[in-house]
């Protein structure tokens, strides 16, 4: 849903400029090219503007975001975090009436991976939910935008149901399944290689 309203925003400025264009032609059928080529003139810098802006003020910064989560883990200092600087609050006081707070955050930043891993180790570490925890895991494994990401949690959800719930069979379905929809990931190659080296 963000994708498209971004899409949207993005396509509407150009949708109305070729709008314009129907108009400047109907001006130059007529005869009346002088005021044709003011009137395109003015919507192309209405358009230059508009996208100038857009691009500015709001692509280019979730850009940059987004690159700098894949690159850096984030584009923030721990000390800045204040997704981290909650989770080591829930951590240090064991502050279960925190949780809601934290789990709102999550969702508010649901395709970020570090808000899913935090959740995830709450839940095990902490207030020894293993279930919430493997429920965490699957649950960002739909969340998060890159396809790496998203094979990284199922990776991590079949190791956590193969190392702490003892479920070998949830395990591979996992495996299975990371390999299945991300093979050309590296999640999704180690996968593969459990899965072979299982059989």
């Amino acid at each position: 849903m963000r994708r498209t309203c971004q899409l949207f925003h993005l396509l509407l400025p150009v949708a109305l400029f070729v709008a314009v264009l129907f108009k400047v032609r109907s001006l130059i059928d007529a005869g009346d090219a002088r005021h044709a080529l003011f009137i395109m003139l003015g919507a192309l810098a209405l358009l230059a503007l508009w996208e100038g802006l857009l691009l500015k003020c709001w692509l280019l910064p979730l850009w940059g975001q987004a690159l700098g989560e894949r690159v850096y883990g984030g584009t923030y200092t721990p000390d800045e975090d204040a997704l981290v600087a909650l989770a080591a609050r829930i951590r240090r006081e064991r502050a279960s009436a925190l949780m809601p707070d934290f789990e709102a955050m999550v969702q508010r930043d649901a395709s970020r991976l570090r808000s899913w891993t935090e959740l995830a180790d709450l839940y095990a570490q902490v207030w020894g939910d293993r279930s919430a925890a493997l429920q965490a895991l699957l649950r960002g494994a739909e969340q998060v935008a890159a396809a790496e990401d998203r094979a990284y949690l199922l990776w991590r959800a079949a190791v956590f149901c193969e190392n702490h719930l003892h479920d070998i069979a949830e395990a591979n379905r996992l495996y299975a399944r990371a390999a299945e929809l991300y093979p050309r990931t590296a999640y999704g190659v180690q996968a593969t290689k459990k899965i072979h080296a299982s059989l």
